[in-house]
């Protein structure tokens, strides 16, 4: 449905969006995720018609509308700030662009409302200075689907709310996508976020689109150290290259006693850089029970709810590492800072991966 096609954003001698190319399902729910300046907002208001781009082209269902203005774009857009209209009332702000259209209410200001899961007779008629930060981004919401567009664009809308307010406003989100069957372009730098909310997943960083694809392909198969450790923290540890051939390489490092050989493709990918395992594929045992580890000390064991993070070094003074275990298990084991340890882990676990990053 949504297409952009070498799409490139220049500020002077600073590229903010560097030739990406993307196309997004109608009525999926697409997440542009990445960090703080990456450049997804800029790319999410070239979309919206806000921003002109440099160069590259947007399409919609085939016609081009890179050089249509923002209100002959079948798109809404919904601000982190809300930008709502302090003066009016909740129903003023969602009429506004209704009759803006030279249209009638009928009734849509209750439908919307009911829609973001606000009592129209409860807030139809308030003032928007009354609402709390979650009704007024219902509000945005709300006054965003009354241009009726085919696209939602939300620019990082979340953000300002509370993490229960999040988690509760995400699944709506979700809901509200499969119930309009409107294509939703989210943008975040949240992890959890994307994961969550997404059929389709977009990682950038500086400029460029970096991996493509369902956020558990994105999140099993990183295509390099960037993705690995954005998309969930990780241990990272160099390592040599003994020997490639196409489909395989075999690697050097102390924590695999000797050399060992892990898929690698296709052959005209980089070669690897880097071997990256999960916290949460970590274990750390007093006793080495899996085929590799790395003999640790505990530096410190620290609660987080249901699981333990427990950080540890390494024999050489620059491994720091970290495990994510349950806190049942940390004391079943009994860990305690300063015991020596292995931090191990399943060889299927293991990414090999080459650099990444800005």
């Amino acid at each position: 449905m949504l297409k952009a096609a070498n799409l490139r954003k220049e500020y002077g001698s600073n590229v903010a969006v560097e030739d990406v190319e993307f196309e997004i399902e109608s009525g999926s729910f697409a997440t542009i995720v990445g960090p703080s300046g990456c450049g997804k907002s800029t790319l999410l208001r070239m979309l919206a018609g806000h921003l002109s781009p440099t160069a590259g082209r947007i399409e919609l269902d085939g016609i081009d509308i890179t050089d249509s203005p923002p209100q002959r774009r079948p798109t809404s857009l919904v601000f982190q700030s809300w930008s709502l209209f302090p003066h009016m009332t909740v129903a003023e702000n969602i009429e506004f662009p209704i009759e803006a259209r030279d249209l009638e209410p009928n009734g849509q200001v209750e439908r919307l409302l009911e829609q973001v899961r606000l009592d129209p007779e409860e807030y139809a008629d308030k003032p928007v200075s009354d609402l709390s930060g979650g009704q007024k981004q219902r509000v945005a919401l709300a006054r965003s689907l009354a241009y009726e567009p085919d696209i939602l664009l939300l620019d990082e809308p979340l953000a300002s709310l509370d993490y229960v307010l999040q988690k509760k406003l995400q699944r709506e989100l979700t809901e509200l996508n499969a119930e309009l069957n409107t294509t939703f372009v989210y943008v975040t730098h949240s992890l959890e976020s994307a994961l969550i909310m997404s059929d389709q997943l977009f990682v950038i960083d500086d400029g460029s689109v970096i991996q493509r694809g369902s956020p558990d392909e994105i999140y099993q198969e990183p295509v390099d150290t960037f993705v690995a450790e954005f998309m969930g923290d990780a241990n990272v540890f160099p390592i040599d290259v003994v020997e490639r051939t196409d489909d395989a390489v075999r690697l050097d490092h102390h924590a695999l006693e000797g050399t060992r050989e892990f898929p690698y493709g296709p052959a005209d990918r980089p070669d690897p850089e880097y071997l990256v395992v999960r916290h949460d594929d970590t274990v750390v045992t007093p006793a080495l029970e899996t085929e590799i580890g790395i003999p640790v000390t505990i530096a410190n064991v620290l609660n987080k709810g249901n699981t333990a993070l427990v950080e540890a070094k390494g024999t050489r003074d620059d491994e720091e590492y970290v495990s994510e275990i349950s806190l049942d298990r940390v004391s079943e084991i009994g860990l305690t800072d300063g015991d020596e340890a292995y931090l191990q882990w399943d060889p299927e676990k293991t990414h090999v991966l080459p650099g990444g990053g800005s």
